[in-house]
């Protein structure tokens, strides 16, 4: 039986580690298109060192929800194999029941299962927090590098009522150029020879600071346009700087989401009655979906198995185009039942669920045909 359960349990676990590295391929490349160019045509300057460390948090994101549809895949592909090579009936001739021929599926989705909730109660959340704070805002810019937030050569307008110019040469900006604007008409010109940048996150106001080095300044007069009364002046150097208080909340927001907190987070976060019941059920709808999701490799292993066996199909695509149903309409229910997290009249937390329950379900009832035959 050893060998038995080898031959089977191999096949299948095999099978679904290639379909979750071609998986991964696919939603990594798709994520780094989407995100990582995005932010490479607005800032050429970013770091190869940064555009690694996103796909490897892409990764474990991507395992959350390429290792259950990968199961199913490999199991549909399998068991279709041997029912169409005849094998499950020599196993049945042999005196071998269903439940005993798919013993080893059972410990793989046990295995599956334990991986995905590992993976979706702690590595997921923190992976998603941390590329919350590599996405294109202006607080997590200057917390890597303050220098990034400046494009060379081109016109930054992330500053709000300024616009900037310069060029970066030697860890400063050169050539400097600042126009600080008030209904669209220019109140200040700044033109300096070079510029060092500073960051003061740490204080009760955190501060962008900049260090001008031979400026030009010319300031609009209280009578007239900017062009008929402004008076240039000269100095030799020059501090100026920009309050960054609007945007560190920002960061405080994105933690608070629900699916950036770890297990423990979210735990403590159920116990705080400070709470409000709309976020209440959100943190709990959260964590429901979170083991739901994880299950959901066992439902797949239910319904994957007599599908697989009684479709007796050698085509690769047949399997896959099984598990794409079966996976769709496993993700419909389940992002149906997560829209109404917010009603906790509703349950929500609860109607996560019903895929699975639904699932298995069927499965049981197919599975429990196919052995009476």
């Amino acid at each position: 039986m050893k060998i038995l359960d080898r031959y089977i349990g191999k096949q299948v676990f095999v099978a679904s580690l290639f379909a979750i590295l071609i998986i991964i391929v696919i939603l990594v490349l798709g994520n780094v298109f989407q995100e990582i160019l995005r932010e490479l045509a607005k800032r050429p300057d970013l770091s190869l060192a940064f555009v690694l460390r996103f796909i490897l948090l892409v990764i474990p994101i991507s395992l959350s929800l390429a290792v259950p549809f990968s199961f199913l895949t490999a199991i549909l592909l399998v068991f279709g194999r041997l029912s169409a090579d005849s094998e499950f009936v020599s196993m049945r001739m042999a005196g071998l029941s269903m439940w005993r021929i798919c013993l080893p599926i059972a410990w793989i989705s046990l295995f599956f299962t334990g991986l995905c909730g590992w993976i979706n109660a702690s590595v997921t959340p923190a992976a998603k927090m941390e590329m919350e704070g590599m996405k294109d805002t202006l607080i997590n810019y200057i917390k890597r590098d303050p220098m990034l937030i400046f494009p060379d050569g081109k016109v930054m307008k992330d500053l709000p009522g300024h616009l900037v110019w310069a060029e970066k040469k030697e860890g400063k900006l050169k050539k400097f150029q600042m126009v600080k604007m008030k209904n669209d008409e220019p109140e200040a010109l700044a033109i300096a020879q070079s510029s060092e940048v500073s960051v003061d996150l740490d204080g009760e106001e955190p501060q962008l600071l900049m260090r001008l080095s031979h400026v030009n300044l010319m300031v609009k007069g209280e009578d007239g346009s900017f062009m008929e009364s402004a008076q240039p002046i000269f100095m030799k150097d020059a501090d100026t700087g920009f309050s960054l208080a609007k945007y560190k909340g920002k960061g405080d927001e994105v933690k608070d989401q629900p699916e950036n907190l770890g297990l423990k987070s979210l735990l403590s976060k159920l116990r705080d009655r400070a709470v409000s019941p709309e976020m209440r059920s959100e943190y709990r709808t959260e964590l429901s979906t979170r083991f739901a999701f994880s299950v959901s490799c066992i439902a797949f292993a239910l319904v994957g198995i007599p599908l697989g066996i009684t479709a007796q199909r050698r085509e690769s695509t047949m399997g896959f185009i099984y598990s794409l149903c079966i996976a769709v309409t496993y993700y419909v229910l389940l992002i149906t039942a997560q829209m109404m997290k917010q009603k906790e009249e509703m349950y929500p937390h609860l109607l996560v669920w019903i895929p699975n329950v639904l699932i298995i379900a069927l499965g049981l009832v197919m599975f429990w045909r196919l052995s009476r035959k």
